[in-house]
């Protein structure tokens, strides 16, 4: 082998060199892989789905990449300086020194100084590295726990605005839609079992003048004390007593037939009369129409059952107030 073949093979600091960055391209993407794939674990807590694993990928290759261009600026051309330093050097062991062969110290240890301050540098990037992914940990931290309250908020919220849309703000009772659901099901019921079902549909007298007279706090209390008086008077589970606006309310009395129903109503009407009212001054008077479904007496819609009792209201508003009408 000739001596030009000789000097062209690298040498051993040269192979060095190529061996580190070998290992340093191969362990940083390990590394950088490892540690984004605990730190998205630590905020999603389960494995990515291919959308994230993507962008996982491109994260961790852009941060090798960025890494490893800085270890190649800070590191490893200084260490090639340097190698280069010491095969001349070595080469120049053989031959005298010239005069001025003291000046390969001085140079040796200008490279140590760059090397060194090469990686203090990239020491202090790879702490301020770390600061950032902690102070972005904390914010993500931040927002997910604002995240989470702003749903349990939104869920209050809902669960609020269900509650709202099924019962009536000024008395608490159902509202007419819980009434309309809560027909259409005892009706189906009372067809298929060939039960009975009652509805009556009751309206204060004069409600209108009254609250000119006494003002609209008085109607309001007067609203109030008859919604109360429904609930206690039907208070079994199948009963259901609603307001469907204004001064106008309901009762559906499953199981309940012409007769037993009349026989309730008629109580609650005195009972209603007898009561003094808020402010105590004037009297409001109770109007009931009632229409009941039987085997014997079958009504085509639960609409067609209620229309009945509308009706039979009308008569006894008609007929003078203060009454109850039975439908025909």
């Amino acid at each position: 082998m000739s001596n030009e073949s000789v000097d062209e093979l690298p040498s051993p600091a040269t192979r060095g060199l190529g061996s580190l960055r070998l290992r340093l391209t191969l362990a940083l993407p390990l590394l950088n892989a490892l540690a984004v794939a605990v730190f998205e674990w630590s905020l999603a807590g389960e494995l990515p789905n291919a959308q994230a694993l993507a962008r996982l990928t491109w994260l961790v290759v852009l941060l090798s990449a960025a890494q490893l261009l800085l270890v190649e600026l800070w590191m490893l051309r200084p260490l090639r300086h340097l190698a280069a330093g010491c095969e001349a050097m070595e080469s120049q062991c053989a031959t005298p020194l010239p005069n001025d062969g003291l000046g390969a110290a001085p140079r040796l240890d200008g490279e140590l100084d760059r090397i060194g301050h090469a990686m203090l540098r990239a020491r202090d990037s790879l702490w301020q590295q770390e600061q950032s992914a902690s102070e972005l940990q904390r914010e993500l931290s931040e927002q997910r726990r604002q995240l989470d309250h702003a749903q349990a908020t939104l869920e209050a919220n809902r669960r609020e605005l269900a509650s709202l849309a099924r019962v009536d703000t000024l008395t608490g009772i159902a509202n007419q839609r819980v009434f309309d659901e809560a027909l259409r099901r005892e009706f189906k019921r009372a067809q298929r079992e060939r039960s009975l079902l009652a509805v009556a549909v009751l309206d204060l007298d004069q409600f209108r003048q009254f609250n000119r007279v006494h003002g609209k706090a008085a109607g309001d209390a007067a609203l109030q004390r008859l919604a109360e008086l429904l609930g206690t008077r039907f208070k079994r589970d199948t009963d259901l007593v609603a307001r469907l606006g204004g001064e106008e309310f309901v009762a559906l009395l499953p199981g309940f037939g012409m007769a037993e129903a009349q026989g309730v109503l008629e109580s609650l009407r005195e009972e209603w009369r007898a009561l003094r009212l808020p402010d105590g001054d004037g009297q409001l008077t109770l109007s009931i129409g009632l229409a009941a479904a039987s085997p014997a007496h079958p009504y085509l819609s639960a609409q067609a059952l209620l229309q009945a009792a509308d009706e039979a209201l009308y008569i006894a508003k008609h007929a003078g107030r203060d009454r109850l009408s039975l439908a025909a």
